[in-house]
């Protein structure tokens, strides 16, 4: 059975993923990946030395290990799609300052960014910081945070095809509705952009480290994996200003 990377294919997968209900920017995140394969490939048909040599190629190109696991994800769920089982590969081991980057961060740091971000005016960030940390929604999830959602006092993802509710907390939901009063928000998503368009993870990120800084954190925390890797329902809540 031929193995060549076919536009077709490559749409088919795609529609996959939208049937699986991930998110746009996973969605696009994905496309951009096999793009990468794809060029790799330059025209060759795909097989299990291909994927060995695509592997080589990014870790020679300088990718981190965590980078490349996330293009080798990909590829791996591309060839599953296609049932090409047999060219799957295993991810590459992260290396001991990738692990530290990804490490939880403390209660007291927690405090400092969320402390930080109100006294700085940046109350959507504060409050996707203690979404994040007190619900148990991934990043990629957010766009399914609404004021609908709010109303019900729980959010609704699905993951491995099954329907899960993220209830939300009292608390939280209270300042998350005087938060969506204050911003004008009457339906649809909570954290959106100016033009209504859903939180970018890069943009919340480089945020996030802008963040770290002016709260003094001298660590490298600031990425998304830090805040929703923080244990849940052990740090305290920092109401919005009145």
């Amino acid at each position: 059975m031929s193995a060549y990377i076919t536009q077709k294919q490559i749409s088919y997968f795609i529609s996959v993923l939208h049937k699986a209900g991930k998110s746009n920017n996973t969605i696009i995140s994905y496309s951009k990946n096999i793009e990468k394969l794809v060029l790799f490939l330059n025209g060759s048909e795909l097989s299990k030395s291909q994927m060995v040599a695509y592997k080589k190629w990014l870790l020679d190109k300088g990718f981190k290990h965590r980078t490349i696991n996330t293009y080798i994800a990909a590829a791996n769920y591309f060839c599953e799609i296609m049932e090409w089982q047999n060219m799957k590969l295993k991810l590459e081991p992260l290396r001991y300052e990738e692990l530290q980057e990804h490490m939880q961060i403390s209660s007291e740091d927690y405090k400092k960014l969320v402390y930080t971000a109100l006294q700085n005016d940046k109350e959507r960030l504060a409050m996707m910081i203690q979404v994040l940390c007190h619900t148990g929604i991934r990043f990629c999830e957010l766009s399914h945070l609404t004021v609908e959602a709010l109303k019900n006092g729980y959010i609704e993802v699905i993951r491995k095809n099954q329907n899960i509710k993220l209830y939300i907390p009292e608390i939280l939901k209270d300042d998350l509705i005087k938060y969506t009063d204050n911003e004008q928000i009457m339906s649809g998503m909570v954290f959106r952009t100016k033009n209504g368009n859903t939180v970018n993870r890069s943009n919340f990120r480089r945020e996030l480290k802008k963040l770290c800084m002016q709260a003094g954190i001298e660590k490298t925390v600031g990425t998304t994996q830090c805040v929703k890797n923080v244990v849940l329902n052990t740090y305290p809540y920092f109401g919005l200003k009145d």
